[in-house]
């Protein structure tokens, strides 16, 4: 049996907010759903910066928050960290590594989304 979670992991790893017009609309939060029974929300408004780095077979995305710091892993993630420039992501999930096979070469996979606190 899938959750929906899963499904929706099957379907894309992130989700943009589209408004009028199917335009995309900044959001204030980023939802990061690290499995179906937990996620974070963190302010666009607290993001200091972003890095996108590209190494042979793998993809990482470096975010800066107040107090914490979000590191993507996968493929293709170029097309999810210029949505995450425009504020336009909604949602950020991992695809389950089974369903890695029905996405190949399909568009981004975000392989683990990590969060590591400030240290004090």
């Amino acid at each position: 049996m899938t959750t929906d979670f899963e499904t929706s992991a099957k379907e894309s790893c992130f989700e943009k907010r589209l408004g009028v017009n199917s335009s995309p609309t900044p959001m204030d939060c980023l939802r990061l759903e690290l499995n179906p029974k937990c996620f974070w929300l963190l302010s666009y408004h607290h993001l200091d910066f972003a890095t996108f780095e590209s190494t042979q077979g793998e993809d990482v995305i470096t975010m800066s928050f107040l107090n914490r710091t979000v590191r993507l892993t996968g493929k293709n993630l170029r097309e999810l960290g210029i949505a995450l420039q425009n504020r336009t992501v909604e949602v950020i999930r991992p695809m389950p590594e089974r369903y890695v096979p029905l996405n190949v070469g399909r568009g981004v996979w975000v392989k683990a989304i990590e969060i590591e606190n400030a240290k004090e």
